[in-house]
């Protein structure tokens, strides 16, 4: 049964390669540097963060690696520099994955609440959340300490910890997730998709998602 033919209580929605074609924090992390002068700086630790993913760093590790690089940063503004990044990249009318946010529109318009769950941070997925009227943002967690960002990653929003903050929201929300939708575009997704009873995969750039027995949009 389609997602868009019954009642769905939440729709989980992967962000990064799924609501929206940018990596998030990446791309917010290059941009910020970029408006300071930083490009190359940047440029380096985006080359590095690829080079050890694809050495085999998990994708948890990597992104306790990289999301050291906002140590020092006043939170406040990260955030004003995450809404400058959102007003820079929404402009682009290829930004958002058409057919997902058309999907999300309808079910929202059921009643269906919208739940971005991504491994990117508050100033990257909080301007997303609100165009698309998302009521919550589930979403790696960093440090702060006197308004700044200490560099340490509270908890990671990756593979098992999408599953587990699923199970945590459909227990104080009262909601069952066999009814729930989730949308997502990668094998770790599947994290989600085992939990709900209408997974949507996104694109078919994930060769271990190909077999998946899911609905389909494209990517």
């Amino acid at each position: 049964m389609g997602t868009e033919s019954c009642s769905v209580p939440a729709a989980f929605v992967d962000v990064d390669e799924t609501l929206v074609r940018d990596v998030t924090f990446l791309s917010l992390f290059s941009f910020d540097a970029r408006r300071r002068g930083r490009g190359a700086e940047a440029d380096a630790v985006l080359e590095e963060f690829l080079a050890l993913r694809a050495a085999g760093m998990s994708r948890g590790e990597s992104h306790r690696w990289f999301y050291r690089h906002w140590a020092g940063r006043d939170v406040a503004d990260v955030r004003q520099v995450g809404r400058a990044w959102f007003a820079s990249r929404c402009a682009d009318p290829a930004f958002f994955n058409i057919a997902v946010r058309r999907r999300l529109a309808e079910l929202s318009g059921t009643g269906t609440r919208i739940v971005l769950v991504s491994g990117s941070f508050t100033p990257a997925l909080r301007p997303i959340a609100e165009v698309v009227g998302a009521s919550s943002v589930l979403c790696t967690t960093l440090a702060t300490a006197a308004g700044r960002y200490t560099g340490e990653v509270v908890a990671t929003m990756v593979g098992a910890d999408k599953s587990a903050a699923l199970l945590r929201y459909a227990e104080e929300a009262a909601i069952g997730l066999s009814s729930c939708a989730a949308f997502g575009d990668h094998h770790s997704d599947t994290a989600m998709f085992e939990l709900v009873g209408h997974p949507v995969v996104v694109g078919d750039a994930d060769p271990r998602l190909h077999g998946y027995p899911a609905q389909r949009l494209p990517g």
